[in-house]
């Protein structure tokens, strides 16, 4: 009974002992079956999402780098072809629009969604730059539109590295993670399989389960490699990876299609052959020097550019570089974009814009030389006029001086031979004294046209500064453009106040004067129409010691959709007559530049134009030129 008893308890330890080993086993079993599940559930979905998110970030690249919205948007600017480039661009805008949408989806970590932010900004930014430049394309040249539309877009393609360094940490993370739980999975079922060694049959089969889970991940970390292996070959631009020792070790086609060899050809072949430092800088004596050498600038955030060699036509290339660090080695992947022809197209924008300005600066130097000579012609007319009514008195003058001169040497014959009577001596003095006050009369008229055309005429060929009287110098000017309407019914109508005294360019003042008013002989009324052509001077109170100068006519007007126009050079509506366009905008140049003052102007059609004027009593000297206190809006 004491041994039944002792065999029972013993055989309740036995099997209490065994129950137990066999829970430890199940246990041990079923944690490393759970942990390689989760192994591969995890596998499983971030490889789905790592290639969605890889493909995403391709379609990023190709919709907006090389070939897509930046390049389709500066060949908009450079050659201002809407129709041509504005639908790739709307496309392109649409499709990155969808990426981004679809990423930001897929992102979880906040690295990862501060990239996705920077990225959508960028391209928040590219398109309202590409809508500021296509309202301004009708407007301004390409270089303007080109300062103007300029987007930084370093930070998107730093964005675009975090995010696929991001997916490559995680692969490789889980990778490290698999192989550990992996590790201890193997641990675990050996130690169940041991203390499961009557259920070996049974766990043969689990463990054949499990080496198929295995190869399965394995299988899906190949096909992942390959993915990447094509992601690669489709990238658009040119790629090189290279190994510590500097030979290339992985090219995609682009590569091989770049320097026109076989991707087999490049294998093997160190870097520095195929991609030289820059020739500018000294060449460096090894592959690492080569690596620091563009690690230096790129991390200074230097635009990297290399010159190459491709079939003895050279070709420049921008080099981008990422390190990666595998188990066995740290490899570079360098990738390369030709832009050969994106430099070219600057050197031949900066030489057209060099033969632009010198274009200009010669269009200006004419446009000089036309205004001077449209001055001159001003003064010829009034040269001519005058001239023409001087003729007159002196042609008068001459006339009673010769019938004078015939009368006098009758008298003297007569008197000679002492036939001269009474009545003939007063007959000769009576003309004496007619033709005397007919010479002095038209003697004071041609000394008087003479008195107001000198000043006018010396003030208007040079311009020196002095002061003068207001009133008083109006009405010379006026009184020298006499001749201009002498035989047209338009009068002239002087109200300025008298003691209004300026020191400024009497010369420039007769030169705007003139030319309003051979402006609206010309254009306000025609030979036979009746005008009156009225000039106001008075004082301002705000600002002080400037005046208002009031030029108005009662002439035909100018039509309003040429009101924006009158002051701008060479504009004119009377070419057929000989009109040059050049009187109202040496009037607008002479009151703002020489008399540092403003001009504006109203006018209706039919009802005439009126130009308000205001200029300063005193001209400021040159170096305190300032801004003009009275202009008017």
């Amino acid at each position: 009974m004491v041994v039944g008893l002792a065999y029972q308890r013993h055989a309740k330890t036995v099997l209490s002992i065994v129950f137990i080993i066999i829970v430890a086993g199940i246990s041990l079993v079923s944690k490393s079956l759970i942990d390689m599940k989760q192994i591969e559930s995890y596998w499983i979905a971030h490889v789905k999402k790592s290639n969605q998110i890889t493909a995403e970030l391709a379609s990023i690249r190709h919709h907006l780098g090389y070939g897509g919205f930046i390049h389709n948007f500066k060949n908009l600017v450079l050659r201002q072809d809407v129709q041509r480039y504005q639908p790739r661009i709307e496309r392109d805008i649409l499709a990155v629009q969808d990426d981004l949408a679809r990423l930001h989806k897929l992102l979880d970590d906040p690295t990862s969604i501060q990239a996705l932010l920077q990225l959508q900004h960028t391209v928040t930014e590219y398109q309202s730059k590409y809508y500021l430049a296509l309202r301004m394309l009708q407007q301004a040249s390409s270089d303007s539109i080109d300062a103007q539309v300029k987007v930084d877009d370093e930070p998107a393609l730093q964005a675009l590295a975090t995010l696929d360094n991001l997916i490559r940490k995680q692969t490789r993370a889980l990778i490290d993670d698999a192989r550990q739980r992996n590790e201890q999975a193997r641990q675990f079922m050996l130690y169940g399989a041991l203390l499961l060694l009557p259920l070996l049959f049974i766990a043969v089969g689990f463990i054949i389960s499990l080496l198929k889970r295995i190869v399965l991940i394995t299988d899906e970390v190949i096909a992942t490699r390959q993915d990447l292996d094509n992601l690669l070959s489709t990238a658009p631009d040119p790629m090189l990876t290279i190994g510590s020792d500097g030979q290339i070790v992985r090219v995609n086609q682009q590569a091989a299609s770049f320097f026109q060899q076989s991707c087999d050809a490049l294998l093997g072949q160190p870097v520095m052959q195929w991609v030289p430092a820059d020739l500018s800088c000294q060449q460096p004596a090894s592959y690492s020097g080569y690596i620091q050498w563009l690690t230096a600038k790129q991390n200074k955030g230097e635009r990297i550019i290399s010159t190459t060699s491709v079939n003895d036509e050279q070709r420049s290339v921008e080099i981008t570089l990422a390190k990666t660090a595998t188990r066995n080695d740290t490899v570079t992947t360098l990738t390369l974009r030709d832009i050969t022809e994106q430099l070219q197209m600057r050197a031949a924008l900066i030489a057209a814009k060099e033969l632009a300005e010198q274009n200009l600066q010669r269009q200006k130097a004419m446009q000089d030389e036309l205004v001077q000579a449209e001055k001159m012609a001003a003064l010829g007319k009034l040269v001519a006029g005058v001239a023409h009514e001087i003729n007159t008195p002196v042609g008068i003058m001459l006339t009673a001086a010769s019938h004078l001169q015939c009368e006098s040497v009758t008298i003297t014959q007569k008197l000679q031979r002492e036939k001269l009577g009474a009545k003939q001596l007063s007959a000769y003095l009576q003309t004496t004294l007619e033709s005397s006050d007919l010479i002095c009369n038209c003697c004071n008229r041609a000394a008087e046209l003479i008195q107001s055309f000198k000043q006018v005429a010396v003030d208007q060929a040079g311009a020196v500064r002095r002061q003068f009287d207001m009133a008083s110098y109006l009405n010379e000017v006026v009184q020298s453009l006499k001749p201009s309407f002498k035989n047209r019914p338009v009068s002239i109508n002087i109200n300025c106040p008298e003691g209004i005294t300026l020191d400024s360019y009497p010369g420039t003042v007769a030169q705007v004067l003139t030319n309003l008013v051979l402006n609206s002989l010309r254009h306000a009324f025609s030979e036979e129409q009746t005008g009156r052509i009225g000039i106001t001077i008075s004082p301002l109170e705000q600002p002080a010691n400037w005046l208002e100068w009031l030029y108005e006519d009662d002439g035909a007007g100018i039509p309003n959709e040429y009101h924006s126009k009158v002051f701008e050079p060479f504009f004119t509506t009377n070419r057929q007559q000989g009109g040059s366009g050049l009187g109202l905008h040496i009037v607008y140049s002479c009151v703002t530049q020489v008399l540092q003052g403003s001009i504006v102007m109203s006018s209706t059609p039919d009802q005439g134009t009126c130009f308000i004027i205001r200029i300063p009593l005193t001209v400021q000297d040159e170096t305190s030129a300032q801004s003009s206190p009275g202009k008017l809006n």
